[in-house]
């Protein structure tokens, strides 16, 4: 009897292990899956536009005289970048020190404004591939044969542009014992315009920028050769890798193509 007891508690022991209540816990319930994240780029397709942050910096970006619109360089890239999204494109004009901090703030997509790339700034936005090679020159009156590069800078009035290259290589210079009056502007074209008029000895600005300036302005130069180097580079919101790949995508297919030779030529050489 008490043999057939023992068997029968056994067997209902085996039974309950099999039904899933003795030691072995139940397998939990599969998660659902969980709803996918809606990508970047289709996020800028609900909103309807893509929205670029830049400045004023010809040939990069400037008002035509005749329409008034916002042209140059930087613009055609940034509206095959827009074209490439299958979006509108639509420019938001600032100061330059407002560009980052309206990209971090979300109220802008990219900023492409001849942007340096720098240490300082990796630290803040993430940079798609270099578009331009460029770096730093100083300007003069035409009649002027005293400076010669910024060598030649000690004890003169400097132009620079606030919170731009122009003014942190014009503080390093001084750093490194120069004595040079540093006078700092809202825009470039406001000190190489004080530099015409004789109230600057001399201008720091990006050669690119300068050439241009030039072209209307024969009575400043460049002297020397660029005393830095630099790369141009297209910013996005740190972290927003999906955007990034989608330009570096954009500027392969603009090198390959050859479209950036002839964007070239027409904004930077002033031919077709």
């Amino acid at each position: 009897m008490k043999k057939s007891l023992i068997l029968l508690l056994g067997l209902l022991l085996l039974a309950l292990a099999a039904a899933g209540c003795g030691g072995t816990p139940a397998k939990p319930e599969a998660k659902k899956d969980a709803k996918p994240a809606t990508s970047r780029i289709d996020q800028i397709k609900k909103s309807g536009k893509l929205i670029l942050a830049t400045g004023n910096y010809r040939p990069f970006e400037y008002h035509d005289e005749k329409t008034n619109k916002v042209i140059g360089y930087d613009i055609d890239v940034a509206e095959a970048i827009a074209k490439k999204i299958g979006v509108p494109l639509e420019v938001k004009e600032m100061q330059f020190t407002g560009l980052i901090p309206t990209l971090q703030n979300g109220q802008a997509d990219l900023v492409i404004a001849a942007m340096y790339i720098t240490p300082a700034r990796r630290e803040v936005v993430d940079f798609a591939d270099p578009y331009m090679d460029t770096g730093m020159v100083v300007a003069v009156r035409k009649e002027n044969t005293d400076i010669k590069g910024p060598n030649d800078l000690n004890g003169k009035v400097v132009g620079v542009k606030t919170g731009a290259t122009s003014e942190k290589v014009a503080q390093e210079l001084n750093e490194k014992g120069a004595k040079i009056t540093i006078k700092s502007y809202k825009e470039t074209v406001d000190y190489l315009l004080d530099l015409q008029n004789g109230r600057l000895d001399a201008a720091i600005n990006d050669l690119l920028n300068q050439l241009e300036y030039n072209k209307a302005n024969p009575n400043v130069k460049v002297v020397g050769e660029p005393f830095t180097k630099a790369q141009l580079g297209i910013a996005v919101k740190k972290g927003d890798k999906e955007l990034l790949d989608l330009i570096n995508t954009v500027l392969k297919e603009l090198k390959q193509s050859g479209e950036a030779e002839k964007l070239y030529k027409k904004w930077l050489i002033g031919t077709k």
